[in-house]
This record gives C-alpha cells, structure tokens and sequence, in this order.
C-alpha cells in the first residue's frame, strides 16, 4: 500500500530511510517502514490534523526561504 514520493532537493533515495507506509486500521492510523513494525499515530482525525498542520509549517517555510532567496536575487542585481 506504500508510495513512493519524489521530492525536491533528494536525487538519492534510499529506500530504508525515506519510505513511510501510512495505514488506515480501525479507526486508526498507523506509520510504518519497510521492514520494521507498524507504530499507532492515532486517531484519524488526529492524524489528519497533524499532518495538515505539518505539512502547512512545510509550504511557510518553503515560501519564507524562497521569499528571502529572491529578496537576495534583487538586491545584488
């Protein structure tokens, strides 16, 4: 049920470190990677939570980092 994802910045993968497997059991998710046992998260909606919010902090950093790299660009030139 895992995916792989190919992200910005990682031209080498490595399987082992860079997999997460997330499941849906019982009203729960769980975390996992390859070859090692599944970790409860939490509820769904926990889990769903977190990783919005997570994933939200990413795109403000992203966005803060590239805002300062271009405010650099600009000056210079």
């Amino acid at each position: 049920m895992g995916q792989s994802v190919d992200y910005a910045g990682h031209s080498k993968r490595n399987k082992f470190e860079d997999d997460v497997i997330f499941s849906f059991i019982d009203g729960h998710v769980w975390m996992s990677r390859p070859g090692q046992e599944a970790v409860r998260v939490g509820s769904y909606e926990a889990a769903r939570a977190a990783m919005r919010d997570f994933l939200a902090q990413c795109e403000l950093g992203e966005r803060l980092a590239n805002g300062a790299a271009q405010s650099r660009s600009t000056s210079t030139s």
